[in-house]
């Protein structure tokens, strides 16, 4: 089986023989700035609910 066969059959797999980086990113999109606030704002949102939970749980436990 020459190399050219060896890609064909390969293709599809999640084998780290047939993927390297460059295939990885060939396609990816542009990371746009809307999605870098969303994220930052997911983070913020879930340190506040952490930090409300850990206030609220130990308060209505020993009450």
């Amino acid at each position: 089986m020459n190399e050219k066969e060896k890609e064909k059959s390969n293709a599809g797999t999640l084998s780290i023989d047939a993927m390297d980086a460059q295939d990885v990113l060939e396609d990816a999109e542009p990371w746009e700035p809307i999605e870098t606030k969303l994220v930052l704002w997911s983070f913020a949102v879930a340190i506040i609910a952490l930090i409300i939970g850990l206030w609220l749980v130990p308060t209505s436990i020993l009450h």
